[in-house]
């Protein structure tokens, strides 16, 4: 099961590989990377543990560590003459809410019934009215839960007092107003 720690000024997501090895990605601004890079491999076990309430016993990095620089993409157009973009090419999300590679599959598939309805039909696969139906419908799908993951990461990576009195708020929301809640878990896993 992986899971995530929201911390002030960073993510934390534990993402199971084997059954005692996973591995830990940190969502920190640029700034403040090297808090986390200059860490020896001793003092980050101890930070993860720490951060994780001890939920994982002992822990110990048993790799280097690598560093990437998030980038969110949402294409202008996600297609031209007898071309469509998909995948991380389409929409490229912030691992935060980790839905990019479901967001990739939808798109795959949205592209894919249009291409079945267009062979069924024995219309061009290529044509433009198909590979704008794509786009439409990719967009629709995919707009409101890049620009809301965007939001999110935003939100707690912040540590500017609105921010904070906004995060704090949106927890205590989600904790107490059921429909909110479900509301939330609903959009979450259509986008699965």
């Amino acid at each position: 099961t992986a899971f995530e720690c929201f911390h002030y000024g960073r993510t934390l997501a534990i993402l199971p590989l084997t059954e005692h090895l996973s591995s830990a990605v940190i969502t920190i601004d640029t700034q403040l990377a090297h808090t986390v890079e200059d860490l020896d491999d001793v003092a980050q076990a101890q930070d993860i543990a720490q951060r994780v309430n001890g939920q994982l016993g002992d822990v110990k990095v048993v790799s280097q560590q690598y560093r990437y620089p998030l980038v969110g993409t949402h294409a202008r157009r996600f297609y031209s003459t007898r071309f469509a973009l998909v995948g991380d090419a389409a929409v490229g999300m912030h691992p935060v809410t980790a839905h990019g590679f479901n967001v990739g599959l939808k798109g795959i598939e949205t592209l894919s019934s249009e291409i079945k309805l267009a062979v069924a039909q024995g219309r061009d696969i290529g044509n433009n009215s198909l590979l704008m139906r794509f786009e439409s419908a990719h967009r629709r799908n995919t707009r409101p839960l890049f620009m809301a993951t965007h939001a999110i990461a935003k939100l707690y990576t912040s540590e500017i007092l609105p921010a904070r009195i906004l995060r704090a708020g949106a927890l205590r929301l989600g904790s107490r107003v059921k429909p909110f809640k479900h509301a939330v878990g609903a959009m979450l896993a259509d986008a699965r």
